[in-house]
Formats: structure tokens, C-alpha cells, sequence
């Protein structure tokens, strides 16, 4: 069985952060955010257009996709004009929602099958398993029917396309605010706003998610845990061992708040359709195995939270100024210049 201790952060090397999700070294801040975009929309459309039969996994990509893009907007939210940050989010969001019924799908089946794989050792032989064959054939029918509406998958594509047409005739250049009315700055004045309002909120919904103890609060704190680890993915440069180890440790609660939203859809779905666990007993049986687990997750959770929003936000925000600064003092270093730490 997991444990809390399995959720402890051993570290994180600089590996773990895909140099493609990062600012490059001496890459100005537009030009870093525009590439890494337009990268993301390419990987949102490609499992569409492949082809490739594993349709529930093109969808999951997809929309880690455009969560990764939509962080980054929030990132740089303060440069952007008002009706253009509101329409680029909206879109996103509703690209995302057009498969999210394929998503939740899949995700409460495996959230199934997880509680199976812990407790299976204490169950009697075929315990559960006519409820995860119903929730494989409930998933199979959701994919199966998005795969046959042509206008679904045409859509998202399409949508992906002019999002994509779109950032990439962003201009770029930091002084292309005044001429366009839109242009990111190349300074930390242009990413502090957005980065003090996710952490501030991501600090706020994880006080208030111990508060009340609601599924919707805990997935509120989980949404912007991970637009906190898009972000840090993103600003690695600016000191890579403090913040791809802070990255890492985001990674790991995401997953954890992740497990914990999908049990509790999976516990809401089977409240509003018990055909799907037919045997009451059965489903008595996986609710306390369910909220046990659950428990376990948010210990866990609140362990890593309590580590990552230790700070106030305006601490986080002057401290992430100083790693700025230290970049641009690094990038004007004369060439050959040796750094002794």
C-alpha cells in the first residue's frame, strides 16, 4: 500500500524540467513564452491527427496542453490587454471542455483500479471487478462516440489551429506595446503580478480547502498548484536547482490532489449512476476504501502544501525579483567569466 512517506520529496534533478518547457538561458521573456506556446498547441493537436487508436491519451496531452498555456497567460497576465487575456483563457477553456467528458471518463476508471491495486490484498477474489468492467465499457462508449462525430474532432482541431495562428503573430519584441498595444516586457516587472496572484491564490485555496474540506475546494487548490508548476517549469533559468526542485515537489502534489479529485468524481458518479457497482455491499465496501484513501491523500497533500506556501506572497515575489536580477547579472558578465559558488 502507499504511504505518506512515498509522497515525501527526495529532490529533483535538472533533468525532470523538459528544456523545452523552459525560458532558454538568454531568451527574452516574449520570445520564450510565444515558443513554448505555439510548441504546446502543436502537441495538443498532434494525437488528433495521428491517428494513432490511443484516443484517450491524445485527449489527456491535449489538455495538459492548453492547462500548460493558459498557466503561462496567467504568468504574463499583467502585459496583456484586459479583452485579450479574457478571450485566449476563455478559448483554451472551452477547447478543453469540448473532451473533458473523454478525460473524466477514463480518469474515474483508473481511479477504480487504483483503489483495487491497494486494498486487493485484503479483498476477496473478484471484489469490484464487475465495477471495473462497467466503468471500462462506460469509457470505451464515451471514446467510441466522440471518435464517430468527425464535427467534434474537427472542431478541436480547428480551434487548436487558429489558437495556435494566433500567439504566433504575438509580437515579441518588448517594445511593441506602445506601436500594437500588446508586448511583453523583458524585465521581472513584466511575470511578478501574475506569479504573486497564482501563489497567493494557490496559498489561499490550500487554507480554505482544510477549512471545509470539499471536493470543489481541494480541486480549486489543485488547479492552481499546477499552474504554479507550469510556471516554475518555465522559469527554471532563473536559479535551476532552487526551481526545479520546487517544480518537481508541484509535480508531485498535482498528482496527489489529482488522485484525490478523481476518487471523488468517481464517488459522486457512482452515487448518481449505482448500476455501476449494482451489489450495495460492494459499493458500501469501496466508498470506506475510497474516503480512507482520500484521507491518506490529503495528509500527504497538506504536507507538501504546508512546504511549498510556507511564504507569503510578498516574500515569493521579492525573492523571486533577486533570482531575476542574478540572471541578468549573469547574462552581462563578460564572456569567459568563471562563477565560484
Amino acid at each position: 500500500m502507499t504511504t505518506l512517506a512515498a509522497y515525501t520529496p527526495t529532490g529533483q534533478g535538472l533533468g525532470a524540467v523538459d528544456e523545452r518547457l523552459r525560458l532558454g538561458p538568454a531568451e527574452p521573456l516574449g520570445a520564450g513564452l510565444k515558443r513554448v506556446s505555439l510548441d504546446q498547441f502543436v502537441i495538443a493537436a498532434s494525437g488528433y491527427l495521428k491517428g494513432n487508436g490511443d484516443f484517450g491519451a491524445a485527449v489527456h496531452e491535449s489538455r495538459k496542453a492548453m492547462k500548460r498555456v493558459r498557466a503561462l497567460l496567467r504568468l504574463v497576465r499583467g502585459e496583456l490587454p484586459d479583452k485579450v487575456f479574457s478571450f485566449e483563457s476563455r478559448s483554451l477553456r472551452g477547447i478543453a471542455r469540448i473532451v473533458s467528458p473523454i478525460r473524466e471518463a477514463a480518469a474515474v476508471a483508473e481511479a477504480a483500479g487504483i483503489i483495487r491495486d491497494l486494498y486487493g490484498d485484503m479483498l476477496a477474489e473478484g471484489t469490484f471487478e464487475e465495477m471495473g468492467h462497467n466503468l471500462a465499457v462506460r469509457r470505451e462508449r464515451v471514446e467510441g462516440r466522440a471518435l464517430e462525430d468527425p464535427k467534434l474532432l474537427a472542431r478541436v482541431v480547428r480551434d487548436l489551429e487558429r489558437a495556435h495562428n494566433r500567439f504566433a503573430a504575438w509580437p515579441t519584441d518588448p517594445e511593441a506595446k506602445e506601436a500594437y498595444g500588446m508586448g511583453i516586457g523583458d524585465d521581472y516587472s513584466a511575470i511578478r503580478p501574475g506569479l504573486h496572484i497564482t501563489y497567493r491564490i494557490g496559498r489561499r485555496n490550500m487554507v480554505r480547502a482544510y477549512e471545509t474540506r470539499t471536493a470543489e475546494d481541494f480541486h480549486s487548490w489543485r488547479k492552481r498548484v499546477k499552474d504554479l508548476r507550469h510556471q516554475m517549469e518555465f522559469l527554471v533559468p532563473l536559479w535551476p536547482e532552487m526551481i526545479a526542485s520546487l517544480a518537481g515537489t508541484l509535480d508531485r502534489l498535482g498528482v496527489i490532489l489529482g488522485e484525490d479529485h478523481d476518487l471523488a468524481e468517481l464517488m459522486r458518479l457512482l452515487g448518481s449512476e449505482p448500476g455501476l457497482a449494482p451489489d450495495p455491499r460492494e459499493r458500501s465496501l469501496f466508498a470506506a476504501l475510497a474516503n480512507q484513501r482520500r484521507s491518506e491523500l490529503q495528509m500527504a497533500a497538506e504536507v507538501l502544501g504546508r512546504r511549498v506556501f510556507a511564504e507569503k506572497p510578498d516574500s515569493l515575489s521579492h525573492r523571486f525579483g533577486e533570482y531575476w536580477e542574478s540572471r541578468v547579472l549573469a547574462l552581462e558578465a563578460p564572456a569567459g567569466t568563471t562563477f565560484v559558488y
